[in-house]
C-alpha cells in the first residue's frame, strides 16, 4: 500500500515540478521560434560577438601597457 501511495506522490510531485520549474523539461516556460529569422540572428549575433571580440582584445592590450 505504501508503494502505490509512493508512486502517486511522486508523479504528481514531478508533474508539478515540470509545471513550476520547466527548464528540465521543457515545458511551459519554453519559447518555441517558428519565425525562420533564426539564421538572420545567428549571423548578426556572430559579427556583434566578433566586434566586442575585438574591442575586448583591444582594452586588455591597452591595460598591459
Amino acid at each position: 500500500m505504501e508503494i502505490l501511495l509512493f508512486f502517486i506522490i511522486m508523479i504528481v510531485g514531478h508533474g508539478l515540478m515540470m509545471f513550476m520549474m520547466p527548464g528540465m523539461h521543457g515545458g511551459h516556460g519554453k519559447k518555441h521560434n517558428h519565425s525562420g529569422n533564426s539564421s538572420d540572428d545567428v549571423e548578426l549575433l556572430k559579427t556583434k560577438n566578433e566586434e566586442l571580440k575585438e574591442e575586448l582584445h583591444a582594452v586588455k592590450s591597452k591595460l598591459n601597457r
